[in-house]
Parts: C-alpha cells; structure tokens; sequence
C-alpha cells in the first residue's frame, strides 16, 4: 500500500504558490433628475496576500491528502454624495481574510473515499453608478463516496453562508442567508442500461428576509435501457417528485416515460407519456399527455416529422381535453454554382374541449428579452388581473445604478411591473429597477401564478394553424420568406371572445462577404403581422463587420435595429437601436488593449425611453508572473426626464509566486 519507507514517514508539504493583489478604483458618478441633482464620488484601494500548499500528504498521498490556503486583505474606501446641498460621507477601512481547505481520505481506493472541505472568501464589488456589494462567503462539509455498492453513491453534507450588503450612496439592501444542504447521487450501469438517483434537502434561511425562509426536498430517478434484436429500440423513465415549504409552497409530481424505436436509419418514431402534477395554495393542476412522433428522411431532400398528442388538465373545478395533430415537411435540394434551395410547410390542427370556469396556471416562466426588456404576453387569455403574483426567479445581468436583490422574490404590481390588457391577452409589462425596487430588467426571468377564466364553458374550439417558408442559399447571398396562418373556430359553445385569427409574413435578404482579413455579415427583414388583438408592421436589421489592418489590429462594428409601427388596436411605435464598435489592438502575446464605443437606444409608448452610451478603453499586460489589467469607462444612461453618467478609472496588479 504504501511507494517507500522514505515516504511513509509524517507528513510531507506539497507545492507552494500565492500572489499579492494590488487594486485601486475611482468612480464619479452625476445623476441628474428633473430639478435633483446628486453626486457621487467613490474612490477604494484593496491589498490582497494569498498563500497556498497543494498537494500535502500524511504518510502517503493515496492515505491523506491536503490543500490549504489562507488569504489576508485590507480595503480602504472613501465616499461621498450630494444631493441638492445635502452632504452624505461615507468611510470605510476593513480587514478581509480568506481560507481554502481540502482534505482527502483514501483518494485512491476504488471501494470507499472522502473528503472534508471548508472555505471562506471575503470581497468587495465596486459596481457601477457609485454602487457597492461586501460579499461574504462561507461553505463547509463532507463528501462520502462508496464505490462497491449494488449502486455506487456519494453523499454530501455542505452548509453554505453568504452574507451581502450592497450600497449606492445612503441606500443599503442586505441579505444574511444560511442553506443547510444534504446531497445524494446513485449511479449504476450495466451493458444496456443506466439507472441515475438523485436527493437533495435544503433548509434556507435569512436573518434579513425571513419571509422568504423555505425547506425543500427533490427526488428524481433516471433510468434508460436499450433493447431489441440490434438494440435500436430505446427507453427512457423520468420520475420526480419534489416538495417546499413556507416560501413559494409547492407540491409537485413528474412522471415521464419514453420509448423511441429506430425503424431503420431513415425511419424513427417515439411513444411517450407524461404526467405532471402540481399543487399550490392558488389552485391545483394535474396535466397528462400522450404523444406519438414520427421522423422519416427521403434520400437526402425530404423530412417529414407527425406528431399526434392528446392532453388532459385537470383543475380545482374542471377539465380541458386538447387534441393534436401536425405534420412539417422540409425540403432542401442543391442548385448550380453551389446553392441550396431550402423549404418548408407546416399544418396542424387542434381541438380543444374547456369544462371549467376558472382554471390555475403555476409558476409559468417568462424570460425578457436584452438588451431591452420589452413586455411579456401569458400564454392563456382571459386572465384575471387580480390573481396575477408575479416572482422574479433569475437576475439577468448587473444594471447600472440598481439595488442588488437575492432571488427568488416577489414583484409587486405598480412598482416592478404593471399589468396591459388588449382584447384577452395580457402583458407584463416591466419596470426599470431602482436603488429600492428590483424591477424587471433585461434578461431576467419571472414565474407568474394566476387565473384565467372560460365565461362561457363549456366550450369546444379548434385551432388550424399553416406554415411555410423558403429560401435560396448562394453563400454570399440568402434571400427568405416565411408565412404563418392560425385560425380559431367556436364548436360549441356561447363564448368566443377568447378566440383571435393571426397571420404573418416575413421577407428579407442576408448578405455574407468571408476573406482573410475582412467578414461581414448583414441582414434585414420586413414582416407584417395582423390578428384580432394587434397589427403591426416591423423592419428589423442586423450588421457585422471585422477588419483585420495588419496581425494583432483589427476592428469589430455590430450593430442591431428594430422599428415595429402598431395600427391596432391603437397607434404605438417600438424603436431600438443598438451598436457597438472596438478597436482591438495586440502588438505581442502579452499585451492587448481594446478601445470601444456603443450605444443602446429604445423609444417605446409602454415603456420608459432610455438611451445607454458608453466608452471606453481595457488594456493586460503581462510579464513573467507580474500582471497589470487597466481599464477606463464613461457610461451615460438617459430615461426620460433623468440622466446618469459614470466616469471609472480601474487598475488591478497582480504579482504571483512560486
């Protein structure tokens, strides 16, 4: 068991390593709003010694292996804002540290092994607009794994601590959060098949939020198996259940069964069912759908993919049966001097039978669109406005001069966002985020609890729906055209104000130009689309150049556009505008700098106008194990009867050793 007496003696280090980090950031920031203006000015400096042993062994390193790390920091910032005359000062000189450990037993048994880990890391985030986050971070546990058991598992016990508080100016948001986590992943493969377990326990609290403590337990089971005479048959089982309390409360069950079958290497169809069923204090759902999908491939020209589905949701007070049918064929043959002819129809019909009066969506995921956040249709129409709870699940990226807000939490109407109802559809419609509000912004996604209704149930409807595009490819050139068509038709019933017609066409041409040192790409499109809620007509544009003066220089232009004009249901225009250009520069391996400039620009009649520009330079430079990353950025973000600029200058030196 253990290499050599030499080496079975005590305890022997391993390799050394750490760095010393020296960082300064100075930020000014104007804000000016109606006849408020405010001034901040933020300068902090950060030193930062890290030192490391990787590698570490008691007697021999199969036995016991170690990493420890350990980190001692001192941040010193000084603050201060105006608003209208009144002076707010701010200043700060704080001690960080930082610990990374690692142990191992028995790393290199192939029956039992385990680890124990602990770290700790403490820092600051200079965001901009004079913004601020003291980040604390702290996680601990224990890794056990058994590899001769009739399934080999891992078992992972961990506590994660995070600790934040962010600051703009004298505005401060703070969550203190402790998860309490045990983690169980089983894995067992045989020849044909794959079984996959899966447990996980969390008990979340927060000594700032404790309206949003939860406990939650998940457990799945995965199992696949190939069968057949040439195993070309294939099954896949899907079984979930999951359940949390207090915060967000839910109770849920998946089942998902799947059998595909491969005919031949141009035949394939697959069977499937699932069953979903969910539980929250505003309603219960339980849905159940059936599918068959057929793919078939005809020499080299022709696909054709049918899809059969029939579905069943069951509500609180009723039912909805929905039945499916569609069939899409594409079609793609080669044209002289390299083209490609590309087309494709589509037509389906639905039939779908409603037996209730109110019926309970839950948690249905909405992701807003960047770089501007423009609103968000529900899928179901009637909806009552006064069921809508609205819970922003993922944070898109930072935004200058917002409050920092842990996800998940809720939205509150009026402040985040508001509700628009044109017809039966309804939107949600963001609002920018604040110091105070989180808001909706670009790239965030939200989950929406709520109710809609079928006046008139019950109701029998059916949905037809046609599409069909083309397009021919030359390489350097690809004009297109696409058409879609849907048509809703009352059985029975005596309500059909639910019901809307819709159709769009779209034409445009992409231009493509590829050599050595110069690629560009652009494309533009119209549509025009016109259903019983809204008509509009749209010109979209895209534009990419990249031109190479010489190796190591070269300059990268992007720019994107959108001008949509609604006629109906009342006149409203949509502009956005977008582009940026940087000029890269890299004389040798361990220098570069990029210079850039861009400007976002959205004129809507739903949504605050905003204009963001900025510029700015980032340059690295290198040499040996000495590093030196400068950067300097002016942002200017303009929103109706408010403008904000930042001015920030940045430089971090990092010298490692050993």
């Amino acid at each position: 068991f253990l290499t050599t007496p030499a080496a079975a003696q005590g305890c022997r280090l391993g390799k050394w390593g750490g760095s010393v980090e020296l960082l300064a950031d100075r930020s000014e920031v104007e804000t000016e709003t109606g006849s408020r203006e405010t001034t901040n000015d933020n300068t902090r400096t950060e030193e930062r010694v890290t030192i490391r042993n990787r590698g570490a062994y008691v007697f021999d390193p199969r036995l016991l292996t170690l990493n420890l790390g350990v980190t001692f920091a001192r941040s010193q910032e000084d603050t201060e804002s105006q608003t209208n005359g009144t002076l707010f000062k701010d200043d700060s000189d704080d001690d960080l540290s930082g610990f990374d450990f690692y142990a191992g037993v028995l790393s290199g048994s192939d029956t039992f092994s385990a680890n124990v880990f602990a770290n700790r890391s403490e820092f600051t985030l200079n965001r901009e607009f004079a913004g601020r986050t003291d980040i604390d971070v702290e996680n601990r546990g224990a890794t056990f794994s058994a590899r001769r058991l009739p399934i080999p598992s891992t078992l992972t016990i961990r506590q994660e601590l995070n600790d934040e508080e962010s600051r703009t100016g004298p505005i401060v948001t703070a969550t203190d959060e402790r998860r309490d986590i045990v983690t169980y992943d089983g894995q067992r493969g045989w020849n044909n098949a794959v079984m996959v377990l899966k447990y996980e326990s969390v008990d979340k609290s927060d000594d700032v939020r404790p309206d949003f403590d939860f406990e939650s337990d998940e457990a799945r089971v995965d199992t696949s198996l190939d069968f057949g005479p040439a195993l070309n048959r294939r099954w896949d089982s899907r079984i979930r259940a999951f359940s949390r309390e207090d915060f967000s409360e839910e109770d849920r069950l998946d089942f998902d069964q799947r059998v595909l079958i491969n005919h031949s290497e141009r035949l394939r169809t697959q069977y499937r069912y699932e069953l979903d069923d969910t539980e929250r204090p505003g309603g219960d759902v339980t849905t159940q759908t059936a599918s068959f999908n057929l793919n078939h491939q005809l020499y080299e020209s022709l696909t054709t993919n049918l899809l059969i589905t029939a579905s069943n949701d069951s509500f609180d007070d009723g039912d909805r049966d929905i039945h499916l049918a569609s069939v899409n064929l594409g079609y793609s043959k080669r044209l002289p001097r390299q083209g490609h002819l590309n087309a494709g129809l589509g037509l389906s019909t639905q039939e779908e039978e409603d037996d209730f009066d109110e019926a309970f969506v839950a948690q249905e995921p909405h992701t807003f669109a960047t770089p501007f956040a423009l609103p968000e249709a529900l899928d179901n129409p009637n909806v009552i406005e006064s069921s809508v709870d609205v819970t922003k699940t993922v944070n898109g990226p930072a935004v200058p001069g917002c409050g920092v807000f842990p996800v998940p939490i809720p939205l509150v109407e009026g402040v985040d966002y508001t509700l628009s109802t044109v017809g039966s559809t309804t939107e949600i419609v963001p609002l920018p985020c604040s110091l105070t509000t989180p808001g909706i912004n670009p790239g965030d996604t939200i989950a929406v609890d709520y109710r809609f209704t079928r006046g008139g149930a019950p109701v029998t409807f059916t949905t037809d729906q046609t599409r069909a595009d083309f397009s021919v490819d030359y390489g350097w050139i690809r004009p297109f055209f696409s058409y879609q068509r849907m048509d809703q038709d009352l059985v029975s019933g005596s309500d059909d104000s639910f019901l809307t017609d819709q159709e769009s066409d779209t034409i445009g041409v992409a231009l493509r130009y590829d050599r050595t040192r110069l690629r560009a790409n652009f494309l533009v499109a119209v549509e025009d689309f016109e259903s019983d809620d809204q008509t509009y007509e749209e010109v979209r544009a895209t534009q990419f150049l990249r031109y190479a003066f010489k190796p190591g220089l070269s300059l990268t232009v992007n720019g994107q556009q959108s001008f949509r004009d609604f006629s109906f249901p009342e006149d409203r225009e949509t502009d956005i505008v977008a582009a940026r250009a940087a000029l890269s520069y890299r004389p040798r391996t361990n220098l570069s700098a990029e210079f850039f400039a861009s400007v976002r620009d959205i004129e809507d009649t739903l949504v605050q106008d905003e204009r963001r520009t900025e510029l700015g330079v980032l340059a690295h430079w290198s040499y040996g194990k000495l590093e030196v990353h400068p950067s300097l950025t002016i942002i200017d973000i303009e929103r109706d009867t408010s403008d904000s600029r930042d001015y920030r200058a940045f430089v971090r030196v990092i010298r490692r050793f050993f």
